[in-house]
């Protein structure tokens, strides 16, 4: 087995344990998800999910890695309120130089294929993810929730006579309180893709 499947599945492992050692219903009441028939409930990304508690298991089946970093949110969830303060990447805790890089690559993807998709079926696309398009200084903003308390916003401008195109994501201030820098990379990085039907993960 390569070795980056065993890691992964080494840290499937580890968020399960996670997971399972903890009291269902105080994981649901912390993480805003919905609790009954032994599976978490929740709206991720515009599906519908049910995980079960007893093999972490998720129907609809999704995606590893959004399996893994919803488990993340799950077990890491500690029931902080969201604050409807916007943080960048790069302001996350613990995120200087991972959320920096990050950032940068969404203004590329900004600038490079976002900017130059038709503006209904860039719209199209973002609400297939379950987004809605919000008021904001930004020429187009999609508003999407990956979890109950982890929404993320997607802000794009438009080029003109002074300026190329350019963009930016940002996540609710409280973010951290439920996953990782790494983890929200993953979460922006799920994003991107969808939009740009992307084969790789654009971290």
């Amino acid at each position: 087995m390569p070795a980056e499947n065993q890691m992964f599945l080494s840290m499937l492992h580890a968020a399960r344990e996670r997971l399972i050692a903890q009291t269902p219903t105080e994981i649901a009441r912390k993480s805003g998800a919905s609790f009954a028939d032994g599976e978490f409930s929740l709206r991720s990304l515009g599906r519908e999910v049910r995980i079960s508690a007893d093999d972490c298991r998720a129907h609809p089946a999704l995606p590893e890695w959004h399996l893994l970093t919803l488990l993340h949110y799950l077990s890491n969830a500690d029931g902080a309120p969201l604050t409807g303060r916007p943080i960048s990447f790069s302001q996350y805790p613990g995120g200087m130089a991972r959320g920096e890089n990050f950032s940068r690559n969404v203004e590329r993807i900004a600038r490079e294929k976002l900017s130059k998709m038709d503006a209904a079926e860039l719209e199209r696309r973002c609400r297939a993810l379950g987004a809605g398009i919000v008021p904001s200084n930004a020429d187009f903003c999609a508003e999407f929730s990956f979890a109950p308390r982890w929404p993320v916003w997607l802000k794009l401008w438009l080029a003109d006579d002074e300026f190329p195109a350019s963009g930016s994501m940002l996540v609710d201030e409280s973010a951290a309180h439920y996953l990782t820098i790494e983890d929200a990379v993953t979460v922006g990085s799920l994003i991107l893709d969808a939009l740009t039907d992307a084969a790789e993960w654009s971290q």
